[in-house]
């Protein structure tokens, strides 16, 4: 089923009410810890309970428990194993603390990027299991079996227990970026000349949802194989967003006098279809249309031409004489101020017509359509 399908009213009850869901799912994984302990009573359980506490907590999503929970294992591991290591087969005192150091400094000048926990969870299991150097390896065992006992119930819990699909946040940020940002062309295209309408409010949401999304980009990864296949695609996705909110920024800076007012009607007019296509464009992502909405063939051209047809309209201050009375007195040509916001409408155009594609591209893979009807996604 395609990312952009209709949420059913099950998982859109759970979006609704994540973070209810989210506490109620952390409350029964430790009671089922708790269970465990009561029944078994293994030694230093208590790390089993930590642990499905820091995976779970800050991360609701299925996709970033999956990841979290894995790092945290091979981090455990692999510094238990080390430490280990050491204290069955060192019996100096200061060989084992200098190699014990000598570990931990390595992994804090390797640790970057994606894996980073799993580098900072190796290397506080290493100082937990050497401890003082007493040579006893059952209690960092124990501790070891905890802690993968903690992470398989995370696991299992975020997996079958109201499952919350960082998918559907993704798609609901996305949709209300696009939302925002159709709003904002809107309202400008609406104001009169020179309006002191203040934008920044909803750009400002929209960048906040854009840099969620980038966020659930590693969850994503976990929970759909098609958007994993399009990893890259969903960081352009982004940073078209981004390009968008640029231009929207620039809307409310742009000014005309009132005998060039007819021009700026005609280009805003044009303008006015974009902020059509980007509504259509949110309400496809939101799940209300089942069909991508079509743009025009070639609205790059169409745009262009309509917009040139437009300013044939308004004067334009073509002669250097006239250009250098105009900067004598303080005066802005507006045939140079109508040609760059029609410029600017342009390049919204193409904008909208880059986000299109890319969502083309994500739902036609999502339902596996050949590779040709990618390269024409616009129509698809």
């Amino acid at each position: 089923m395609s990312v952009f399908a209709p949420a059913t009213p099950f998982a859109d009850f759970i979006y609704r009410h994540f973070r209810s869901v989210h506490a109620l799912k952390l409350g029964l994984a430790l009671l089922v810890a708790v269970t465990i302990n009561a029944i078994w009573a293994p030694p230093h359980f208590i790390w089993s309970m930590v642990t499905i506490v820091v995976i779970m907590m800050s991360l609701p999503q299925v996709g970033g428990a999956i990841e979290k929970s894995l790092q945290r294992a091979i981090g455990t591991c692999l510094g238990s194993a080390y430490g280990v290591m050491l204290v069955a087969t060192v019996d100096s005192y200061w060989l084992i603390m200098s190699l014990l150091i000598l570990a931990v400094s390595l992994i804090c000048f390797i640790s970057a990027g994606r894996y980073s926990y799993a580098y900072l969870v190796s290397g506080f299991t290493i100082i937990i299991v050497v401890g003082d150097a007493n040579h006893d390896t059952s209690e960092a065992l124990w501790r070891t079996a905890n802690i993968l006992s903690g992470c398989v119930i995370a696991i299992l819990v975020s997996l079958f227990i109201f499952p919350i699909k960082a998918k559907q946040d993704w798609r609901s940020q996305l949709t209300h970026a696009i939302d925002n940002m159709a709003e904002v062309l809107a309202q400008h295209l609406k104001a009169p000349a020179n309006h002191d309408l203040d934008f920044r409010a909803k750009l400002e949401a929209a960048m906040k949802a854009v840099l969620t999304q980038k966020k659930l980009f590693f969850s994503l990864e976990w929970e759909s194989k098609t958007l994993k296949k399009h990893k890259v695609l969903l960081s352009q996705l982004a940073n078209k967003q981004v390009r968008l909110i640029t231009l929207l920024e620039l809307l409310p800076l742009t000014r005309w006098q009132e005998e060039d007012k007819d021009a700026y009607l005609q280009i805003n007019a044009v303008a006015s279809e974009l902020a059509f296509y980007l509504q259509q464009l949110a309400e496809f992502v939101a799940g209300k249309a089942q069909q991508l909405p079509t743009l025009p063939e070639c609205l790059e051209q169409e745009l262009q031409h309509r917009l040139q047809l437009s300013l044939a309209s308004a004067t334009i201050v073509a002669s250097t004489t006239d250009l250098d009375a105009a900067a004598t007195y303080g005066e802005v040509p507006q045939g140079f101020a109508l040609t760059g916001y029609s410029w600017l409408i342009y390049q919204l155009a193409i904008a909208v017509e880059a986000l299109y594609e890319d969502i083309a591209i994500i739902e036609i893979a999502y339902n596996k359509q050949p590779a040709s009807q990618i390269m024409s996604g616009k129509a698809d």
